[in-house]
């Protein structure tokens, strides 16, 4: 099978950062569309201001125009606005909704009220038909008449509309007669579409601008506030978790704040100084203890090859010597032998003075246990006079059923093994003379065609009454059997 290909990791800082320009692009951007849209609309009521202004100026100049009776200056002055600027129009219209001046009615009615003809026909060219439309005619002709003003969308165009009404004042009667309030209807029409266009594309911009600005500037402070209160805290807590999964403990995550980053810190230094005291304290106990401490397992028969090494006449050769050499040398021989048993599969289940109590639980675990005992013994003997003080081991072995479980008090206990197979592997041990290996039958059983052995033989020991058949595996020759 090949190599797991490695996910990769999206940087945190990314997301975040993507986080903010998306909420900032939604928020500033919503908030920039309902200025631009508040300002559109004021924009427009200005617009419209201003031309109700014009609108009551020209008025006021076509009003004079009439009363002077020059109503022909009047029409030259709508045609001059209109060349001047093609996108506003001034138009008069009858009451009727039909133009003003569109035909000759005008002037014969005039000329008939003043009893001589005043005014002159036009020559008239093509008939114009151009019209009021009715809602607008109905919105000024009403009683008393009103100025009617609105903004209508057509098409692509935006335009403003004026209508008002032409009193017919009391200077008027002699031409127009008395017997109508309103003379006519003043159409002031402007497309105002540029100029709304224009203002619109200005606002974009502008808020377009300061829109881009304030996502910057935002985007920066928050970026550094998360970075320097999320993210640096959160890859020095990561630095930490990976010198724990290291094996080193001593790192710390220094951070000094009164909130949830903190709190992390805070129990990431407990974590790993819990580690740090579950570590030293796996020196101490058996790996088996460790573990039952999490699978919280009870006593129970469980089928293993148990192994004990004990130090020969190492009672004597403590008492004419030093503690602090007792405990070196003590220490250097039970060192190498735990690292022999650990590197065959075992596990220390616990240290009895000079004695170490080992086990295997492997499928083949009593030829681990051989394997585990003939290095034991290698070791030592190679090396007694250089390293070990010329101290050796005698070493048993059994293979059988045990009782495995927590033994002990509430306040002090011990996940280890007791039965009578554990009696007579230490009974098989305490008969093991230096460099010697004594195995019982029921592991010679699971190893005979594996590892050589002598024997068997008939050993008689404490609490049985019957002798046990064994079999000895030594490295020495000569050393003789069990008698």
């Amino acid at each position: 099978m090949g190599k797991k290909k490695k996910s990769k990791i999206t940087p945190i800082a990314l997301k975040i950062n993507l986080i903010i320009f998306i909420v900032l692009m939604t928020g500033i951007g919503f908030g920039s569309f309902l200025f631009g849209y508040g300002y559109f609309l004021a924009l427009q009521d200005k617009i419209q201001s201003n031309l109700l202004v014009q609108s009551d100026i020209l008025y006021k100049a076509i009003e004079k125009y009439m009363l002077l009776g020059k109503a022909n200056i009047a029409m030259e002055f709508f045609d001059d606005i209109g060349t001047i600027s093609p996108e506003y129009t001034i138009k008069l219209f009858r009451t009727t909704g039909k133009k003003a001046f569109s035909d000759n009615s005008t002037i014969e009615t005039v000329n008939k009220n003043l009893g001589t003809p005043f005014f002159e026909p036009k020559v008239l060219g093509a008939p114009d038909t151009e019209t009021l439309q009715e809602k607008y005619l109905q919105g000024v002709m009403q009683r008393p008449p009103q100025d009617l003003a609105n903004i209508e969308q057509i098409e692509d165009n935006t335009f403003f509309h004026m209508y008002k009404p032409l009193i017919n004042l009391p200077k008027c009667t002699g031409c127009h007669g008395s017997d109508h309030t309103v003379r006519g209807i003043i159409a002031i029409n402007n497309n105002i579409t540029r100029d709304l266009q224009e203002q619109f594309l200005r606002i974009l911009l502008i808020g377009g601008v300061i829109f881009l600005v304030l996502t910057a500037i935002l985007l920066i402070i928050i970026t550094q506030y998360l970075k320097r209160a999320v993210l640096v805290p959160v890859k020095a807590i990561g630095d930490v978790c990976s010198q724990v999964t290291a094996g080193i403990f001593s790192t710390r995550v220094n951070i000094k704040r009164n909130d949830e980053i903190g709190l992390l810190g805070q129990t990431v230094n407990s974590m790993a100084k819990g580690l740090h005291e579950r570590f030293e304290l796996s020196k101490f106990v058996s790996s088996k203890t460790i573990q039952s401490l999490t699978s919280e397992e009870k006593g129970k028969k469980v089928a293993m090859t148990i192994l004990f090494s004990d130090i020969r006449g190492f009672t004597s050769y403590s008492a004419k010597r030093d503690a602090e050499e007792v405990v070196d040398s003590l220490n250097r021989i039970l060192n190498i032998q735990t690292e022999i048993i650990h590197k065959n599969g075992g596990d220390v289940d616990k240290y009895v003075g000079d004695e170490i109590v080992s086990i295997f639980t492997d499928e083949n675990s009593a030829v681990s246990a051989c394997r585990a005992a003939l290095d034991i013994q290698k070791e030592i003997e190679e090396n007694s006079s250089l390293k070990y003080d010329n101290l050796h081991v005698g070493i048993g072995i059994h293979n059988g059923e045990v009782i495995l479980g927590m033994i002990g008090s509430e306040k002090r206990a011990d996940f280890t093994i007791i039965g009578d197979n554990v009696n007579v592997t230490s009974r098989l041990c305490d008969v093991a003379k230096p460099g010697q290996i004594i195995i019982h039958e029921a592991a010679y059983k699971r190893i005979k065609d594996t590892i050589k052995a002598d024997g068997p033989y008939k050993l008689k020991v404490k609490g049985k009454e019957e002798g046990l058949h064994v079999y000895l595996i030594s490295r020495n020759e000569g050393d003789g059997g069990a008698q």
